[in-house]
């Protein structure tokens, strides 16, 4: 009974670790020819399309790669916060095109969590790089000073090492 669980046991530890093997790289021609390659015993698939549309497939999957991002949980600067029905959506929006006029490499982030919405700016890995970036934000915009405080954010963003190192 012991071999017949520890051979199960083994069977299953390596079926998990084949199964974590790296996955071939996406190309469009890759997704296209993989779906139009022809097997015996199978049918035929055949794709029509405007040749316009394997330019903007390529072009989405380039623009993925380049936004590989590690989530962490961090701390982002709250500017603005309301419940109000007619203007708040309005409202966040004006004050995320503000911000990115005056401080265009300030990420912005319009959320709506019913029911306020919400203009969260930054990416900050520690409490005191967010609160510099506070009062910065209440120097540069003294009508949002009310408002603005240090929020813990649980999916603030960072580029890869990679991606780092390719824009060095």
């Amino acid at each position: 009974m012991r071999r017949l669980l520890a051979f199960v046991f083994f069977v299953s530890v390596s079926l998990v670790a084949f199964s974590q093997s790296k996955k071939d790289k996406v190309t469009p021609s890759s997704v296209i020819s993989s779906v139009t390659a022809s097997s015996a015993g199978q049918g035929k698939v055949t794709i029509s399309q405007d040749p316009k549309m394997s330019v903007l497939l390529k072009k989405q999957l380039q623009e993925s790669e380049e936004d590989l991002y590690i989530f962490y949980a961090g701390y982002r600067v709250q500017v603005y916060m309301s419940n109000g029905q007619k203007k708040a959506k309005e409202e966040a929006y004006e004050r995320e095109k503000k911000m990115k006029e005056k401080m265009p490499d300030l990420p912005c982030y319009v959320s709506f969590s019913s029911p306020f919405w919400k203009l969260r700016v930054g990416d900050y890995r520690t409490y005191t790089d967010a609160l510099v970036a506070a009062n910065m934000i209440k120097k540069e915009f003294p009508e949002f000073s009310a408002e603005v405080l240090v929020v813990k954010d649980e999916e603030t963003r960072d580029l890869t090492f990679e991606q780092a190192e390719k824009r060095k």
